[in-house]
């Protein structure tokens, strides 16, 4: 028997592991659905506030165009010009793919093929970038996590010294950018803070979503930002279908040891995630003719540099 015929191809392998993140997320919800009061679950969710939940609304949207700054901020350190109204559509397009399309390629890698295509930047310097982007985020999600922790309603060993890993988890991030991508370590700064105002305006959106289902949050704010930090965490670890269950699963477990209410833990995280849908909807009208967004910006490169050529050899 030939080796070349127990290998598989790559689609299949992608079709393989889309299909077990399917399963996983499906598992999840079944467990989630055993574990809550689905008829409660529903009606808190449909007795919200609207206007909280528009407030809510903005505030991601906020975050949105801020992590798009965020993204093209390291773009630029690589060096890569992209026309700030054309990076905040492409990191739309982005949003869009991520959501519709979690077991494929998704709205990263796409973003990767477009950008080498139109504008020959090395793969291997787009790949770096993006990871910076997403690690920045992940990193302040973490250093919330620690500063939070002296204020959750749990006794943990050494609880209020938690927060002294604060500076190593930003040290560890600068060492990854000066190892693997070293151009990104003039971005460390302005990085972490577009980092730090992104996560800060998706805990004002949770909170705003809290207070709009009428959530008892007083005396559990804390333990209520905390769990939402700790499910956008578990939600990036690629195991499940785009973070379906995943997050929900955290907050569910996780409210049952903080003693928070379950149903209002789960609902938040549920409509967090609608509201992430919604909002990337737009990005499909990107999606039709992607390349205009890098193409443009090319052509009126080459035009603007012409006329220089010409002054100078006459």
């Amino acid at each position: 028997m030939r080796v070349s015929s127990m290998q598989l191809s790559p689609r299949l392998v992608k079709t393989f592991k889309t299909l077990i993140k399917v399963g996983i997320s499906s598992l999840a919800i079944w467990y989630l659905a055993t574990k809550i009061d689905t008829k409660t679950l529903l009606s808190t969710a449909r007795s919200t506030n609207y206007w909280l939940i528009g407030t809510a609304i903005m505030a991601y949207v906020a975050s949105q165009f801020i992590a798009a700054l965020r993204l093209n901020t390291l773009f630029k350190h690589l060096p890569l010009k992209i026309e700030s109204t054309n990076n905040i559509k492409l990191y739309w397009m982005g949003l869009f793919y991520n959501i519709f399309l979690p077991g494929g390629v998704g709205g990263d890698g796409y973003k990767v093929f477009l950008i080498h295509k139109y504008i020959k930047t090395p793969t291997k310097r787009l790949i770096g970038a993006i990871l910076a982007d997403r690690l920045s985020g992940l990193s302040v999600i973490l250093v919330y996590l620690l500063a939070l922790v002296y204020f959750i309603n749990y006794e943990l060993p050494y609880q209020g010294w938690f927060w002294a890993l604060i500076p190593t988890v930003g040290v560890g991030y600068f060492l990854f950018l000066y190892l693997f991508n070293r151009p990104l370590t003039a971005a460390f700064w302005k990085v972490n803070a577009w980092s730090l105002l992104i996560q800060g305006l998706q805990v004002v959106s949770a909170m705003l979503i809290l207070e709009a289902m009428g959530a008892k949050v007083v005396g559990h704010r804390d333990d209520f930002i905390f769990l939402f930090l700790l499910s956008a965490i578990t939600a990036s670890v690629p195991i499940t279908l785009g973070g379906i269950g995943a997050r929900e699963l955290t907050l569910l477990k996780g409210a049952e040891i903080l003693n928070l209410n379950a149903n209002h833990a789960v609902a938040l995280s549920l409509i967090f995630y609608l509201i992430s849908v919604v909002v990337a909807l737009p990005g499909i009208i990107y999606t039709f003719a992607p390349g205009k967004l890098l193409i443009v910006k090319q052509t009126s490169a080459a035009c603007a540099e012409q006329p220089k050529a010409t002054t100078t050899n006459t």
